[in-house]
């Protein structure tokens, strides 16, 4: 009760400090029911510079989104085309498509993990051969350059033997795996110097390309430029400045906006 006593008189308080400045001019002028027209009417004067100047601000906000949001398309779409043209560029090793013994098939290279040490072997121009043996199968493969790396795959043994060990079909598909992904590789190859030109083209017409923007900012200028002569704006406030006054004139105190 002692708490709930005290909020309701310092709530009280407020509101009374809060009515006598809204209202300025002594006890009567804010609480009196003899000036409650008065009141109303600059009330009402407040109210309505107050909802002009709201309607301008949100007017004013929408357009900012509009900048903010043209500017995020522009770069995001610069940032794609940035992305695109750097993995035409570098295209790295692609995904992984598969693996068998020693090798490991990616989009754009198989890595060969042998005794003496790991390498990459770009796809491209790549000669994959398979031969199939009595004790183990093979798969040659021959780079652009000319070097060869031959992979064995074991023949199939017991199921109980720690060995791994490959059947005749299993290591041949994979090497047809490897066949058709030189092919399609070699495809790509001869494709990205085109795709390289035909984006780097794209990429710089998107950035000369501004006109979202500028038609964003131009949105935003104009808004600006209509609020700060708003005749609705201007009527408004000379409304308030005229109630602000006959208060002045009533009470000697020029009450806040």
């Amino acid at each position: 009760m002692v708490w709930l006593i005290v909020a309701v008189v310092v709530g009280s308080g407020i509101y009374l400090v809060w009515r006598r400045h809204r209202y300025p001019g002594g006890w009567a002028f804010a609480f009196s029911r003899a000036y409650e027209s008065e009141r109303l009417g600059l009330d009402a004067a407040r109210g309505s510079a107050r909802e002009v100047v709201r309607r301008a601000a949100r007017a004013e906000s929408a357009a900012l989104a509009g900048v903010t949001s043209a500017d995020a398309a522009f770069e995001a779409h610069l940032h794609r085309l940035e992305q695109r043209l750097a993995g035409l560029r570098r295209p790295g090793s692609g995904a992984r498509l598969g693996s068998l013994g020693e090798l490991v098939l990616f989009e754009r290279v198989v890595m060969v993990n042998s005794a003496v040490g790991s390498r990459s072997v770009e796809l491209a121009g790549l000669d994959v051969r398979f031969e199939a043996g009595q004790q183990v199968h093979s798969i040659y493969l021959t780079d652009a350059t000319g070097r060869v790396h031959r992979a064995k795959f074991s023949l199939q043994a017991p199921a109980d033997s720690d060995q791994e060990y490959f059947d005749e079909v299993t290591v041949g598909d994979f090497a047809v795996l490897i066949q058709n992904a030189v092919a399609d590789e070699n495809v790509a190859v001869a494709r990205r110097p085109r795709q390289i030109k035909k984006t780097e083209k794209e990429l710089g017409e998107a950035r000369e390309d501004t006109r979202a923007r500028d038609a964003a900012r131009d949105r935003l200028r104009e808004t600006r430029q209509r609020n700060r002569h708003d005749p609705q704006r201007k009527s408004a406030e000379s409304e308030l400045e005229t109630a602000q006054r006959a208060w002045e004139g009533l009470t000697g105190r020029v009450p806040p906006r």
